[in-house]
């Protein structure tokens, strides 16, 4: 039963990009001999493969990840904790699918970036910053002034790294919480949280929100050192978005899938024997799990390169030659299309509908959600047509992020931070990404330069529209007071 209402929360979300990509094959951009039906193999092996990998991840990784979180914290001892952050946080970003993903792209149109080695440096970025979060609960440090405090420094970095890699960065921070990184951070935070003797409701959140900065870091920190990118050969990208070709994929993705995730399971096989000691009957769930969560990654992995990604990528340069405004318009609705039937999105706005006792609707959240990201996917493909610096994007929206700290309640600043991973989750890394990097050759740019930074508008617009919710609430919550004090 638990597979079934996996499979129908994946469906969901690829489904609907899977009906925009039929209409646009029929009648605005006809896609390539056996490309829609390798589309259409691809978006299924995507849904079975995601829904295996989600169930195996909360069968087998969460229990383990919460157990971890709770056990080492107890221990107090600050080095062993602060390691655990940081190996976990490494470990685990090689068996994340939307970098993985994210990597192979961006070696497919730079170069001079080495997928592993990319890799590797956004895992030491992430087990850094989570080894922070740890920290910040802890001693109990201002969330919002570290925010303000971390986000300044990344902008400063970025001033002195390579131009290129500037969105990758960016892209990178809201790639790497995804359907692995997510669930596991939340339980290693949460196994912190409930060992503090007095806990805050904040102190769950904003686990995600440290771990999408140290990526950031670790990429700005290549570009500073590696200044002078390169872009790929045609031939790179050209293997990268070859459709079909399925039973290769399987046999070439169980390899790769085993040997990311085999220093997590030396990781779980340390932490059992020395510290966590889990019952034998947990022990066997979680191996279950791990089978479930690999099978489902090789068919994740096969369906996302050998359907979902060459076609994201064909409409895209289509489009791109076809018409500078239809590019648009077609980002602006994948972008909100994608946003609604991203399952963490669902628990996101239940979440806060719950936080505001009802103040703030499912409906309404979700409406402001696919409208913000809608018009970031849309200025992103206005970002590839124009050529206009991605700085111009950035810097003010960030910056209003920022501002609306002062003012916007704690928690939803938090949820706000966090959020940004959650809606960019499998759709932006794979499907839109694709589409992005399309749409610029299709426009005759520079796909190294100008496409990347599609994920990280997505990520960046829940930091905008969650605040500016919570000041609603806030609003509401202070007339209701008044209401109650008069009477």
């Amino acid at each position: 039963m638990e597979l079934i209402h996996k499979l129908k929360e994946v469906g969901s979300s690829v489904i609907p990009i899977s009906i925009i990509v039929t209409i646009l094959h029929f009648f605005v951009s006809p896609l390539g001999s056996g490309q829609l039906a390798s589309f259409y193999i691809g978006a299924s092996l995507v849904i079975v493969g995601l829904a295996l990998f989600l169930l195996g991840t909360e069968v087998g990784l969460l229990p383990i990840g919460e157990k971890i979180g709770s056990t080492v914290t107890a221990k107090k001892n600050l080095p062993l904790l602060l390691g655990t952050g940081l190996v976990v946080g490494f470990v685990i970003t090689f068996a994340e699918p939307d970098i993985s993903v994210l990597a192979s792209q961006v070696a497919s149109v730079n170069s001079s970036i080495n997928e592993t080695v990319l890799i590797a440096l956004i895992g030491i970025g992430l087990g850094f910053f989570v080894s922070i979060a740890f920290l910040r609960v802890i001693f109990k440090l201002s969330l919002k002034w570290m925010f303000v405090i971390f986000y300044v420094m990344l902008f400063v970095l970025a001033i002195f790294s390579d131009p290129a890699l500037v969105p990758v960065a960016f892209d990178s921070g809201g790639a790497t919480t995804g359907p692995m990184a997510t669930p596991f951070i939340m339980a290693l935070g949460i196994g912190v949280a409930r060992v503090q003797k007095k806990q805050e409701e904040a102190d769950n959140f904003g686990f995600l929100a440290f771990a999408s900065m140290g990526p950031i870091l670790a990429v700005l920190l290549l570009g500073i050192s590696n200044p002078n990118s390169e872009s790929g050969s045609a031939q790179g990208m050209n293997l990268l978005y070859e459709s079909g070709n399925f039973i290769p994929l399987f046999f070439e993705m169980a390899q790769d899938v085993f040997f990311s995730l085999l220093p997590l399971l030396f990781i779980f096989a340390l932490y059992q024997v020395f510290l966590v000691k889990m019952p034998a009957r947990q022990v066997g769930r979680m191996i279950v799990g791990i089978i479930y969560a690999f099978v489902g990654l090789v068919l994740f992995f096969a369906g996302a390169h050998g359907g979902f990604m060459p076609v994201g990528f064909a409409i895209g340069e289509a489009l791109g030659m076809l018409s500078s405004e239809v590019l648009i318009l077609v980002g602006i609705i994948f972008g909100a299309v994608a946003v609604i039937a991203e399952p963490a999105v669902w628990v996101l706005v239940e979440q806060v509908e719950d936080i505001s006792r009802g103040h703030i609707r499912k409906t309404i959240m979700l409406i402001a959600l696919a409208l913000g990201v809608g018009v970031s996917v849309g200025l992103s493909m206005i970002r590839i047509v124009t050529g206009i610096s991605i700085w111009y994007f950035l810097v003010p929206t960030y910056a209003l992020a920022l501002l609306l700290l002062k003012n916007t309640p704690i928690l939803f600043s938090a949820m706000a931070f966090d959020s940004g991973g959650v809606a960019s989750g499998p759709m932006s890394s794979t499907f839109i990404l694709s589409f992005a990097i399309g749409a610029s050759v299709g426009q005759g740019g520079n796909p190294a330069t100008d496409a990347f930074g599609v994920v990280a508008f997505v990520a960046m617009s829940p930091l905008v529209t969650i605040q500016l919710l919570g000041l609603l609430y806030q609003r509401k919550q202070a007339k209701i007071e008044k209401k109650g004090a008069k009477k």
